[in-house]
């Protein structure tokens, strides 16, 4: 099951030749030649999975780029990598984002004022960008670990699960 999803997603992205072929990438051609950052296989896609939940969770610009540079220096799937940083969009910034900032000033110790202001509008961040910061990056970082390393747990589970249950048939199959 995870590997039918994955390749999915896979479908979906645009295929090294067509990657290789772009300027902007061709400093990169001999790093995108290795078969590690294109198959399919439970060690690379977890660890993929893993990277980009990680870079998805940080309120960083170029989200997609880090998560890319680091799937080459790891060599694990490209395309997962960068997929799974689309989990942080203009929909999920707020559900995301918020909490972490909570979190954060949780653990910083700062005082949460209510004031008749909507938190998290575009009027009240840039009024309070400079009392926000540290407890936004501590509380995505937080969330950034704890979210990758679930992800990376959750997801090897049931690779591993769907292999077992696969065996299980095909043994069931050959028994009969």
């Amino acid at each position: 099951m995870p590997r039918r999803l994955f390749r999915k997603i896979q479908r979906r992205m645009p295929d090294k030749g067509k990657m290789s072929a772009e300027w902007y990438l061709r400093p990169f051609n001999a790093l995108l030649h290795d078969p590690g950052l294109w198959s399919i296989h439970r060690r690379g896609v977890t660890k993929a999975v893993a990277i980009g939940l990680f870079f998805a969770m940080l309120p960083i610009v170029g989200q997609m780029a880090l998560a890319a540079l680091v799937a080459l220096w790891v060599r694990v799937n490209l395309p997962v990598a960068v997929a799974f940083t689309w989990v942080s969009n203009p929909l999920t910034y707020v559900p995301i984002y918020y909490p972490a900032y909570k979190l954060g000033a949780l653990l910083l110790g700062i005082p949460q004022e209510n004031s008749g202001e909507n938190p998290m509008s575009i009027d009240w961040l840039w009024s309070e960008l400079v009392t926000i910061w540290k407890p936004l990056f501590l509380g995505s970082g937080i969330l950034a670990v704890v979210t990758a390393a679930t992800g990376f747990a959750v997801l090897n589970l049931a690779w591993r699960l769907a292999a077992f249950n696969r065996l299980k048939r095909l043994r069931r199959r050959t028994a009969s």
